[in-house]
């Protein structure tokens, strides 16, 4: 199964509570929230507290949504707030092939040609309220392994699609696929180094799309890994990968530790991956390179090198290779349906920032008065009742979280995103009541 979805008309509710609405629960300074009662649906048995200095307590000690509890409320208005995309994009120069690898004629466009159209094509038909930026890469003449930043703006910054579309066409109609190597590690760094100056509320995400593998800082391959997941929990960057023409377990890493696998049985490591030496490879596979000194692949000796459901096969030359069709989890533009390929996965990532799990955060009559200590979330899908959500910075647990220290939004997070984009629900905020945490 997929993880996007087109979404549902979702109903939002914001419920606003004074601060002096009433009692607050029994031994508490509003520093924070307890959890629901059976009200809270999905809950019980969730451990929360109210401070991290609290002992943690069962989800049914407190409900913020509760008017008997001593908290009047009144519904306002509130609206998902688009999210700010990335697009970081390949011009090495293997994108001047075409998708079969031969030499592009008039009749047999180019990869870069080709997805240059796909990207056109699909900026076309998203709707202007999403954010959208541009950066090529490598950025300089070609064979630089750092990815450096004009003062730290990529060739066209983030803005509404209103404003940056026309700019997106126009660097990607006068830009060609010349450039040497292909420093994927150094671009994603330098997107998210990006993203960090951005002031917009919604949810931030790179696209990587690329026909090859990381042929500079191979080395760092752990840390940049661990460098994703943690953009992923910590800033809330979602980070995904496309593959064109290629599959391989770099892309499909990125892709899960950026929080966006295809699917939910994908597997990180899907394809042999790239080494350096016999030392980079699982079991007793060896390193075989085509050139000495350039990165190589993972050989095999046995099925037990290989990540299922691939099997070693001997090939002439080569010695063992795993073979078959892997299960990554980025997305992939086939040879033979490349521009299709590409221009769907490319729409389904751009629609998913419109429909995201990311809610505007009103701050009532008196902005001076807003605390963040005193938010609560809750969400009810049609025919159910209500699930108070915790406030974590795990973004795999169903639970909310604020996107910025700025305050201006919150994002639902877990699998209960999913089902909110799939569906129709009623999102309530609570504000003047202690934090649930979990």
């Amino acid at each position: 199964m997929t993880r996007l979805h087109p979404s549902l008309p979702v109903l939002l509710a914001l419920l606003l509570v004074a601060c002096d609405a009433g009692p607050r629960p029994p031994g508490r300074d509003g520093g924070g929230g307890g959890g629901s009662d059976g009200g809270g649906g999905g809950m019980d048995g969730a451990m929360m507290s109210i401070d991290s200095s609290v002992p943690p307590r069962d989800a049914g000690f407190y409900d913020p949504f509760d008017p008997d509890g001593g908290c009047g409320a009144t519904a306002i208005p509130t609206t998902r707030v688009p999210g700010s995309l990335l697009l970081v994009f390949d011009r090495s120069g293997s994108m001047s092939d075409t998708p079969n690898g031969d030499d592009p004629t008039s009749s047999n466009p180019s990869k870069w040609d080709l997805a240059r159209g796909a990207i056109n094509s699909v900026l076309g038909s998203i709707p202007d309220e999403l954010s959208m930026g541009l950066m090529l890469f490598p950025t300089g003449e070609g064979d630089e392994c750092n990815v450096a930043l004009s003062a730290g703006v990529p060739h066209v910054r983030v803005a509404p699609l209103s404003t940056s579309r026309p700019q997106i066409m126009s660097v990607l109609a006068g830009a060609d696929a010349s450039a040497g190597v292909t420093p994927i590690f150094d671009a994603l760094r330098a997107g998210y180094d990006y993203l960090d100056t951005l002031d917009t509320p919604g949810q931030r995400g790179i696209v990587l799309v690329t026909d090859g593998e990381e042929n500079c800082d191979l080395e760092d391959k752990t840390a940049l890994y661990a460098q994703v997941m943690s953009e992923r929990t910590m800033s809330n960057y979602l980070t995904y990968a496309v593959g064109l023409t290629t599959s391989n377990a770099t892309l499909s890493t990125i892709a899960y530790n950026g929080g966006t696998p295809r699917n939910d049985t994908c597997i990180p490591q899907c394809t042999t991956d790239s080494c350096l030496s016999d030392g980079d490879c699982p079991g007793a596979g060896t390193c075989t390179s085509p050139i000495a000194g350039f990165p190589g692949f993972c050989g095999c000796s046995a099925d037990s090198d290989c990540p299922s459901p691939l099997r070693c096969m001997s090939i002439p030359f080569f010695g063992g290779q795993c073979s078959g069709t892997p299960n990554c989890c980025h997305y992939d533009a086939s040879a033979g349906s490349f521009r299709s390929d590409f221009e769907a996965a490319l729409d389904e990532i751009a629609r998913s920032f419109l429909d995201s799990c990311v809610f505007d955060l009103p701050r009532g009559a008196d902005p001076s008065l807003f605390d963040p200590t005193q938010v609560n979330v809750g969400v009810t899908f049609d025919g159910e009742m209500r699930t108070v959500l915790g406030r974590s910075t795990d973004s795999s647990v169903d639970s909310w979280n604020f996107v910025s220290d700025e305050h201006e939004a919150i994002i639902i997070q877990g699998a209960i995103c999913e089902r909110l984009l799939m569906g129709s629900a009623t999102v309530e905020i609570v504000l003047g009541c202690p934090t649930i945490l979990i």
